[in-house]
């Protein structure tokens, strides 16, 4: 298949000997807040936004920040954009790979990251310097961060059936939910997005439409993100996915992967996955078979009585606490913000930049809560982060990729809900394939990590996990780790635990 790309090797003269780290004399954490960018600034980025190539002129200058040619700690790192043919169409998937080749007669291991929603393969920038740390290992390795189909450089294709490429969405069964506890106190939601109500009632007949209606769309999707995933494994000549790590959304479909293609992956990394929970809109639930299922006068109506454990269908997720607005906005307005933001001008470059920079900035905090540069830092590469060079250089880069608009945007809604929830949820995934008399071999490795404050359902995680290692030979091979100081996106807040994290990983696998 067609491949385009170009190559780039790191190459300092090798008389200069590599010395162990140590910080700076000089070196001060970053204490300089810029909550707002100057309005010319604003208009700087607006402009520059239109001119041809400047996703492609952000994503190369986020490497050459992060994995600086003009350091020595970078010498032996050779590092390659490539655009990967992934149909007959002409569609391909765009990602940068990192190659560290230190041990000429071994073979390559291959650590693939899959981003998440509203991001591209430069979200993952703070984890470009994992690469470095595989040089006490006895592989080679190549470390490829893809941008999904439909995001950043990759194609943005259509799929083929209509009611994904309309410009509406469809909404969910209507719920109605019996809650005598009102107003809601937030200091009594269980972990602070969960609400307890009486009952709620569904129309059975209403409830059958909706899966009737998604039940092939969710299926349609899967094929769509993980056969993309698949074909380019093979067409970049991969035999197995040694590590595939994917975060949320990309998460989700990486999870997809390993159930649909077992085969074709050796260790699997969730990192905050999206839509692991069961809950009551899922298009696996049968109502009428639910515990406390009950028939009112109305012969199409059921009672339910709630429930808080994410691997029941009477899970209502963020349902109780929902409002119109929030619900509004999801289905009519956010599938449109991307390209609606280019044409705001320097005053959505401004509101971007704040949605972003004090999420970007908290890792100067997270360095100092952690023990300071001195303590986490493990090469020179790492005094970048945080400084506000990098934190704008990220935002422009986001800001990019973002406005550019992806059919994404619409895909995303077909598969969640507005309560942030898959109807088809990952743990019914994993239990058919169970159900099925499936196992994973005993080699295979899954992973789920969740940020120390993040706000997707960590608990399902754990469940999926205790489901996965009953079905495993080896349980210990499937665990659940916390991120410390990270939210959901763990591996922007807190890098030095995610890359510490995933060089474990790996390292525990490298005499293997």
């Amino acid at each position: 298949m067609l491949r385009r790309s170009f190559k780039r090797w790191i190459n300092l003269p090798s008389s200069k000997e590599a010395l162990p780290f140590s910080l700076p004399p000089n070196y001060k954490p970053n204490k300089r807040v810029v909550k707002h960018l100057p309005w010319t600034k604003c208009m700087e980025i607006w402009l520059r936004s239109f001119q041809k190539g400047m996703v492609q002129t952000l994503q190369n200058k986020l490497v050459e920040l992060q994995v600086n040619p003009a350091k020595y700690v970078n010498h032996d790192i050779r590092w390659e954009n490539k655009k990967v043919a992934v149909d007959e169409q002409g569609n391909w998937i765009n990602e940068i790979v990192f190659e560290l080749k230190s041990q000429q007669d071994k073979p390559v291991k291959h650590v693939v990251f899959l981003h998440g929603y509203g991001a591209a393969l430069g979200c993952f920038a703070r984890n470009f310097q994992l690469i470095n740390l595989f040089k006490d290992t006895h592989y080679n390795y190549k470390i490829h961060f893809l941008d999904n189909i439909t995001f950043g450089l990759s194609s943005n294709p259509k799929m083929a059936n209509d009611p994904l490429n309309h410009n509406w969405v469809e909404k969910c069964a209507p719920i109605k939910v019996i809650d005598n506890d009102l107003p809601t106190d937030s200091k009594k939601l269980y972990k602070k997005y969960y609400k307890l109500v009486d009952e709620y009632h569904v129309d059975t007949e209403r409830f059958e439409e909706y899966q009737a209606t998604f039940k092939p769309i969710v299926k349609l999707l899967e094929d769509f993100y993980c056969g993309a995933i698949d074909l380019w494994r093979k067409n970049s000549g991969i035999e197995k996915i040694d590590y595939l790590i994917g975060h949320s959304y990309g998460g989700y479909w990486s999870g997809s992967y390993a159930v649909r293609y077992p085969d074709n992956f050796q260790n699997l990394v969730l990192l905050s996955p999206v839509g692991v929970e069961r809950h009551c809109h899922a298009v696996t639930n049968n109502l009428l078979r639910n515990e406390g299922a009950q028939i009112t006068n109305d012969e199409t109506l059921v009672s339910l009585k709630p429930s808080l454990d994410p691997t029941s269908y009477n899970f209502l997720s963020r349902i109780p606490i929902l409002g119109l607005k929030h619900i509004n906005y999801w289905y009519y307005v956010q599938p449109f913000l991307p390209r609606l933001l280019k044409w705001l001008g320097p005053w959505g470059v401004q509101k971007y930049y704040q949605m972003w920079y004090l999420k970007l900035f908290k890792i100067n905090k997270v360095i100092n809560s952690l023990g300071g540069g001195a303590k986490l830092f493990k090469s020179e590469n790492d005094l970048v982060y945080g400084t506000n060079t990098e934190v704008r250089l990220l935002i422009e880069y986001l800001y990019n990729t973002t406005i550019q608009g992806s059919n994404s945007d619409i895909y995303i809604k077909h598969l969640l809900t507005p309560s942030t929830v898959s109807k088809w949820p990952l743990y019914d995934k994993y239990f058919q394939y169970f159900q099925n008399g499936h196992k994973f071999r005993d080699d295979q490795k899954i992973t789920v990590a969740y940020g120390q404050f993040d706000f997707m359902n960590a608990e399902a995680g754990e469940k999926l996990i205790q489901l996965i290692q009953h079905n495993m030979v080896t349980p210990q091979n499937a665990k659940v780790v916390s991120i410390r100081e990270g939210g959901h996106n763990l591996y922007i807040d807190n890098p030095f635990d995610t890359n510490t994290l995933l060089h474990l990983i790996v390292a525990a696998d490298d005499n293997l």
